[in-house]
């Protein structure tokens, strides 16, 4: 019986994929600066829990050259943990923005 649900949940992760959307602004430049930050969403993806990401304000004045939304095996991993404990809640994402 563990064995099967420990053989299930292995197989989930196996088979659950990351993904990335990466949006450029622009011919690409020399990057200056680098922030990563988590975005939150919850019930299903349904509802934003974090503001929206702002490169224009996260790059302080400085031109934002592009724009990474992913889902990372270690954003993947801590909402499984989340969502195996708690229900289908939180969906956590990775966004990297550069600058110029």
């Amino acid at each position: 019986m563990v064995k099967n649900k420990l053989l299930s949940i292995f197989a989930v992760i196996l088979i659950s994929g990351c993904s990335t959307i990466h949006f450029d602004k622009g011919e690409q430049a020399q990057v200056n600066q680098k922030s990563q930050l988590w975005h939150h969403n919850f019930v299903f993806a349904l509802i934003e829990g974090s503001p929206v990401v702002n490169p224009t304000k996260e790059c302080a004045g400085t031109p934002w050259s592009s724009v990474t939304t992913e889902l990372t095996f270690i954003n993947g991993l801590s909402g499984f943990v989340v969502n195996t404990l708690a229900g289908p809640i939180w969906y956590p994402k990775t966004v990297e923005i550069s600058c110029k």
